[in-house]
């Protein structure tokens, strides 16, 4: 009989040692774990673990650009001006992207662009024609003593993830010369 509870309490520490290192090989040990994420705010605290050998899969969205906005008054005797851009551009990896939209704060949203199963999008400036048309204003409208009005601007992009960026800026025009 003695012999028999022996081998059961061996065999009940066999299978708890084994249990045990299943729970280090998976991660969920204190040896297995790393911390992926750490936020703070106060003395209060978040982590996120993992194990040590996962990397964490974050998907980006990319880069936002959209370099040399212009302000552009064809005829100065009239105050029609044109804001374009070089170009628009934003990507993400590994999501899609779903939305690019620009928005003129003084206007309101002035171009949405949609994607379908595409990493990036490209908007050229010719792609908006002379560009979009907005007042130039009298000298000093905009704050600047020397140029016309001023129009801020968002570029926003959305993807698949439902992740989304911005770049803003703002744009002064020439002034209106009556």
């Amino acid at each position: 009989m003695t012999r028999s509870k022996s081998s059961i309490i061996f065999g009940l520490l066999l299978f708890a040692l084994t249990l045990g290192w299943f729970q280090i090989v998976e991660g969920q040990g204190p040896e297995g774990s790393r911390v992926l994420k750490r936020e703070t705010q106060n003395t209060s605290a978040r982590e996120i673990t993992g194990p040590q050998t996962s990397a964490p899969q974050q998907p980006n969205i990319g880069f936002i650009d959209s370099p040399s906005i212009t302000c552009y008054q064809p005829d100065p005797t009239q105050d029609t001006c044109y804001l374009n851009w070089y170009y628009m551009s934003v990507n993400a990896s590994p999501n899609y992207m779903i939305t690019m939209t620009l928005t003129l704060n003084s206007i309101g949203v002035v171009e949405h662009v949609q994607g379908f199963f595409q990493t990036s999008m490209y908007v050229p400036y010719n792609m908006n024609g002379q560009g979009f048309r907005v007042a130039c204003g009298p000298l000093g409208a905009g704050g600047n003593p020397e140029l016309g009005n001023a129009f801020s601007w968002t570029l926003r992009a959305r993807d698949s993830a439902n992740l989304s960026s911005a770049n803003y800026g703002t744009a002064y025009c020439p002034a209106r010369k009556p």
